[in-house]
């Protein structure tokens, strides 16, 4: 028999362990707009255009947050875990991805750079002008890097613990799984 003592215990790690959903529909619909993002800037925009740098930025978040997400589905859906399991693993993933979006960022601008080079009047070979067009970014944006790793990393890591927290939420509370958390 339960005493009375045990009942807020009980009650609050019930609603400690979720069994996290299925949410590929969710990720399909932010990986549309990524997608018609990276097709608009490779077609469209200039490498030394400021819009150039902050589509780039825009879609390097994009293709990260894609990623994570979907890094984040086949690792946890349908599995029973803790709250704080979850948040923890999106932090982490978070500040990851967050990590990695200067340097996509900066991959992209080099790569709209090189397909500039080839529409150019000396028809440069992609690979080379690929490599100058690197080269030329490392150079000038080497000052800002540790800052903008530093931001960048803060705020992936708070994204990813606001959406690890989103899909906390909208999973449904249970007890299934609980003696094998308790015991981890």
């Amino acid at each position: 028999m339960l005493q009375h003592s045990d009942r807020p215990s009980q009650t609050r790690a019930r609603h400690d362990v979720v069994r996290v959903v299925r949410f590929w529909p969710a990720v399909i619909v932010v990986a549309v707009p990524v997608i018609l993002g990276v097709g608009v800037f490779l077609r469209r925009y200039r490498g030394t255009d400021r819009t150039a740098l902050a589509l780039a930025v825009l879609v390097s978040i994009g293709l990260t947050l894609l990623c994570s997400l979907a890094w984040f589905q086949v690792r946890w859906a349908g599995r029973h875990v803790g709250r704080n399991q979850l948040r923890w693993a999106g932090f982490r993933i978070g500040a990851f991805a967050g990590f990695l979006a200067g340097p996509i960022a900066v991959g992209l601008l080099g790569v709209r750079w090189a397909i500039d080079q080839l529409g150019g009047p000396v028809g440069e070979q992609f690979l080379p002008a690929l490599v100058k067009a690197l080269s030329a970014l490392a150079l000038e944006v080497v000052s800002g890097i540790p800052v903008f790793a530093v931001l960048s990393m803060l705020l992936g890591a708070l994204t990813g613990w606001a959406v690890a927290e989103i899909i906390a939420a909208c999973c449904p509370a249970t007890d299934v799984g609980l003696q094998s958390l308790e015991s981890r």
